[in-house]
């Protein structure tokens, strides 16, 4: 492994960072003995396994046997590389890094010169689309009435950053103007381009800056104003500085309010807990009526790593999810990534479907605070779900109830809790405890409960659950997580492919870089690996999904030449796919007739190449699932 600092450097950065005082801004700790405990911020847990020793500087975790250096916390907690790492350390110490030894010092260089451009492009973006909402613009207007209409005063418009871009082509001019090339601007997200025309990523929308709890800008996400066949809301894509599945909206305010907090209080140990809604408007609205301690995900998915985020202001979260049944379904499903990230969670629910903006604009704060008062443990919550699906009264669906409620129970790892909720099932059956207890011990542990099932039960891959990996991502990010995976580890069925994959897009940045070190490879008529990728850039550095790759675990499949086929077919349509939208979105906003015309000719072509690809992948799914059943059939 390349010596990145010298041990002795590092040896002053440790001894700098005292591992109590690090490890205690992330997790609440308790002095026991000459060691402090608190519960493990890498699984869940309620009786604290979590020990960090000031005597050798280091943690450990007996319950999932986590252990490591202040370094490998912070690494590991933050996702970060180990570079990335050691200079949040170093900035923590304030210590000057060092340079590096044994490494490619002007690739590291140029990836940090990169980095800080790319945020400070996104910054002046944001203060950018901020001074436009102040223009006598049409499209300025347009975002203006909207936030009246929505009923943001101007200081929340200031606190959160509010802002428009007026057109397709202005903030591209204004950056290139300060210097910014069109390269980083593409690189941050602010570019897009499609047949030569360059354009804002966000043209004629209104801008929520999303930033980071170092207060850096690192992206947008952005709502159209005009009723378009277009989608609503628009995120950043996957850039260097960010992470869709990392990013909490509003973390920053969490973090100012916090660190003032502390230093009226130094005894202040986090907030008492963390409120949870849908969208941006929603946090808005919850920070106007007083509840400061309110942030979003972008979208409803809520991951490991938001966990691990939200983890270092609280041990408590309150779900306030969308009352309709979307909103219930994400509940469901964020209860348990939250609860195995070892934070505990409640859930209030808003009467007749209503989002939180709704519900405070016609009710006021404190019927708000009367609905997260009484919000309720997760587990409990799931359980409640059921009981609204299933008559009581009638015997075969009290069966099933109690059946699907063991299924939730079943999941809970101690004992003591288990009992709790058979209590609330007998409460709710009259059942005897001992019967529900035989009930639990004979469960298989596979059984999922109904909403995981319905997921399962709607994939379109017609894959069996046997031959296709459990992936939560959309089947774009599926297909290229398994073209990359296929390609760098060689597999036999990828080498009659070598032509097509030649215009292979990724919409990740690090599947990206992958996809260029297996191109070139192949150029120079090798085969890409593992190890060669290691050599060829700073895995460790890259983003979730090339990390992933790397490990990938291929599952059993009868026939992966035909999977590997309809996944370069999906990657293609994805490709047309987004070139389709730019040409709509050239339609809409060309000003003279031959522009609307061509791009009008263009979409029209390109959405007979969708069809046509379509046609191609089912007629691959038939393929696929036609030799199952005659090899199925064979093996009788």
């Amino acid at each position: 492994m390349a010596k990145l600092f010298s041990p002795e450097w590092l040896d002053e950065l440790k001894n700098r960072c005292d591992i109590v005082d690090v490890i205690s801004r992330y997790v609440p700790l308790k002095k026991n003995g000459r060691e402090f405990s608190g519960c493990c911020p890498f699984h869940h847990e309620k009786t604290p396994s979590f020990f960090v020793y000031p005597d050798t500087q280091s943690y450990h975790c007996f319950g999932c046997k986590e252990s490591g250096d202040v370094i490998k916390f912070v690494s590991k907690y933050e996702n970060l590389g180990f570079i990335d790492s050691v200079e949040r350390l170093a900035n923590i110490a304030n210590m000057p890094l060092p340079e590096l030894k044994d490494v490619d010092q002007n690739e590291i260089t140029r990836k940090k010169k990169e980095r800080d451009l790319i945020l400070s492009a996104l910054k002046d973006a944001g203060l950018y689309y901020y001074k436009n909402l102040y223009s006598n613009h049409p499209q300025a207007k347009l975002a203006n009435s909207y936030i009246q209409k929505r009923g943001i005063p101007p200081e929340f418009v200031r606190k959160f950053g509010l802002g428009c871009s007026l057109d397709f082509e202005s903030s591209i001019r204004y950056l290139n103007s300060k210097g910014y090339s069109n390269e980083i601007l593409k690189k941050a997200g602010l570019l897009s381009e499609t047949s030569g025309r360059i354009f804002d990523s966000f043209g004629k929308r209104l801008t929520f800056p999303i930033i980071n709890k170092e207060g850096e800008v690192i992206g947008f996400s952005a709502r159209l104003l005009e009723d378009k066949d277009l989608a609503k809301y628009k995120n950043t894509s996957a850039s260097p500085v960010f992470n869709k599945s990392e990013v909490v909206f509003a973390i920053n305010l969490l973090k100012k309010e916090r660190d003032i907090a502390r230093k009226e209080n130094r005894d202040f140990n986090g907030f008492e807990n963390i409120i949870i809604v849908e969208g941006q408007i929603d946090v808005i609205t919850m920070h106007r009526f007083g509840f400061t301690n309110t942030v979003a995900c972008l979208g409803t998915a809520i991951t490991p790593m938001h966990t691990r985020k939200l983890k270092q202001f609280t041990e408590n979260i309150i779900l306030l999810l969308d009352g309709d049944g979307a909103g219930r379904k994400a509940t469901l499903r964020s209860i348990d990534v939250l609860r195995a990230g070892a934070l505990n969670v409640k859930v209030a629910s808003l009467p007749n479907g209503q989002d939180p903006d709704e519900f405070l604009k016609a009710n006021g704060s404190d019927a708000m605070r009367e609905i997260l008062n009484s919000a309720i443990d997760g587990i409990e919550y799931k359980i409640k779900v059921l009981l609204e699906n299933y008559d009581l009264n009638d015997l075969t669906q009290k069966a099933k109830f109690i059946h699907e409620a063991l299924i939730v129970i079943k999941a809970l790892e101690e004992q003591s809790e288990q009992d709790v909720y058979l209590q609330l099932v007998h409460k709710y059956t009259s059942t005897p405890i001992d019967v529900l207890r035989i009930d639990l011990a004979s469960l298989p542990d596979t059984e999922v409960p109904f909403w995981e099932r319905e997921e399962q039960q709607t994939t379109t891959d017609t894959q069996t659950t046997e031959t296709k990996p459990e992936v939560k991502k959309d089947a774009y990010a599926v297909a290229d997580l398994f073209i990359i995976a296929s390609l760098l580890y060689n597999k036999d069925y990828t080498r009659k492919f070598d032509e097509q994959i030649k215009d292979l897009q990724f919409g990740d940045a690090g599947l990206g870089d992958a996809f260029n070190y297996i191109q070139n490879t192949i150029s120079n008529g090798a085969r890409p690996s593992i190890s060669g990728l290691f050599s060829y850039m700073e895995v460790d550095n890259s983003t979730p999904l090339l990390k992933e790759a790397v490990n990938y675990e291929f599952l059993p499949d009868a026939f992966p030449e035909i999977t590997f086929e309809s996944y370069l077919l999906k990657n293609k349509e994805r490709k047309i796919r987004q070139e389709s939208e730019q040409a709509q979105l050239l339609c809409s906003s060309a000003t003279d007739t031959e522009t609307r015309d061509n791009a009008m000719r263009k979409y029209i072509d390109l959405t007979k190449q969708l069809n046509e690809i379509k046609k191609q992948i089912d007629s691959l799914n038939a393929k696929y699932t036609t030799n199952l059943n005659l090899k199925n059939k064979k093996n009788r």
